[in-house]
């Protein structure tokens, strides 16, 4: 009897480790850069009663906030993470679909911002 608790017990064990396995979730891969739409190059933000300059440079996977390449740029499915390299907080994301020629949707610090690409007048 002992032995068939301790088979049953074990088994119970091996299918709560299969089935508890992790995954992936589809939405954290980021697509290849040359599939996604052309979101690098210098944008314009203005923040906090202050024009600040960004510069996206998607395969380095780097950013130059101000000319200074302190935050880290992440893709996902969706969209991009602007992240300070020292920090673990996103300071801004901007989605894919929300990516015009001139200018750009997202949000910065919990807050709707629009950035616009350095060159165009809007």
């Amino acid at each position: 009897m002992r032995h068939q608790i301790v088979s049953v017990s074990f088994l119970f064990f091996l299918l709560f480790f299969f089935v508890c396995k992790e995954t992936k979730n589809p939405a954290d891969i980021a697509p290849e850069v040359s599939k996604l739409p052309a979101f690098g190059g210098e944008w314009i933000l203005e923040w906090e009663n202050k024009t600040h300059s960004i510069n996206i440079q998607p395969n380095e996977n780097k950013v130059l906030w101000n000319g200074a390449g302190d935050l880290s740029l992440e893709l996902d499915s969706v969209g991009i993470r602007l992240r300070p390299s020292d920090e673990e907080t996103i300071k801004g994301y901007f989605l894919y679909s929300d990516l015009k020629p001139k200018s750009w949707i997202g949000t910065w610090e919990n807050r709707v911002v629009r950035l616009i690409r350095k060159g165009s007048k809007e």
